[in-house]
């Protein structure tokens, strides 16, 4: 392979990593490109995305040693309870059927 087709493989190559790997990552979990698409995400932000950013969050947070044992218990208790109840909202009893 000429010289010059290497290099041509090689800036094809590095433009599509650019396009599909996300330039920005917040929390190990919450990826974006640009700051508009930043911008759009929490301007537009729902009830779940909202809960899930707490819980990433928390997550990241916890996994950098930031909380004590104490806390790290409170907010895994916290993050369980939430995760009940949202199952339970998304599940139809046997009353609603």
């Amino acid at each position: 392979m000429s010289e010059e087709n290497l290099e041509k493989t090689t800036n094809a190559t590095e433009n599509t990593q650019e396009q599909t790997n996300p330039k920005n990552i917040l929390f190990g979990a919450i990826s974006y490109n640009d700051e508009t698409s930043y911008e759009n995400f929490i301007k537009g932000m729902d009830l779940n995305q909202a809960i899930f950013v707490l819980v990433a969050s928390s997550n990241y947070a916890q996994s950098k040693g930031i909380y004590n044992l104490l806390e790290s218990e409170t907010i895994s208790s916290a993050i369980r309870a939430i995760r009940k109840k949202s199952s339970e909202v998304t599940e139809p009893t046997k009353e609603e059927n």
